[in-house]
């Protein structure tokens, strides 16, 4: 199961990025069979932003690698975060967070390790565009 969102930041502000909620996530106890992660993609007036994201029905701890890279008109760049988190019960835990800019194409790659065996979670996302 993805859930990757497009959507207004504006539309997300006012509800005080409760970002679940507000984009259409899942009520709580969606994530009764296990731990999950994604990533987040909102545009907003020539930007994106991406977000890393994970999910588990108890309190859960891994981490994280955030892969984000884009080609466009004036070149490429290559942004990279990761480290160790740990996430509540039925909550959103950000796992970094990434602006770009909404010109050329873009790819990025979410991998999750967590520590107590559950299987490794990866998302990708991107334009499809040549980087």
């Amino acid at each position: 199961m993805s859930r990757i969102f497009m959507t207004s930041l504006a539309a997300l502000a006012p509800l005080g990025f409760a970002w679940g909620a507000a984009a259409g996530g899942d009520a709580p106890g969606a994530y009764a069979s296990g731990p999950a992660c994604d990533i987040r993609v909102v545009r907003e007036a020539g930007t994106l932003v991406l977000e890393g994201l994970a999910f588990a029905p108890v309190p859960a701890a891994g981490s994280y690698e955030f892969k984000i890279s884009q080609g466009g008109y004036a070149g490429a760049s290559s942004i990279q975060q990761g480290g160790d988190f740990e996430t509540g019960p039925g909550s959103d835990t950000s796992l970094g967070l990434v602006s770009l800019s909404d010109q050329g194409g873009y790819s990025a790659t979410l991998i999750v390790h967590w520590h107590d065996g559950a299987p490794d979670c990866t998302r990708h996302v991107g334009t499809g565009h040549r980087l």
